[in-house]
């Protein structure tokens, strides 16, 4: 007789870097580097295809935030010394 198994763990969304950048309206490139910095939980499968964790990402932009206490940049521009 054939019994039924039910996971009793919880297995989190992953996706690959173009759909997570399709999802949360970022470039691949900042999805990948976000995903090899740390900032997001990430594992590397195969030959180099990265899966990211979806809820880490919506929580990483739902507690990221532009901090108000950092000085406006006024406009000036600066020159570059350039050496010829």
């Amino acid at each position: 007789m054939k019994e039924n198994f039910t996971m009793t763990t919880n297995i989190p969304e992953m996706l690959g870097v173009k759909e997570t950048a399709i999802r949360f309206g970022i470039s691949q490139n900042y999805t990948r580097q976000l995903a090899l910095s740390g900032a997001v939980k990430a594992v590397r499968v195969g030959r180099g295809k990265i899966l990211i964790n979806a809820k880490s990402m919506a929580d990483f932009f739902n507690n990221s935030y532009i901090n108000a206490d950092e000085p406006a940049t006024n406009g000036d521009i600066k020159p570059i010394p350039v050496k010829l």
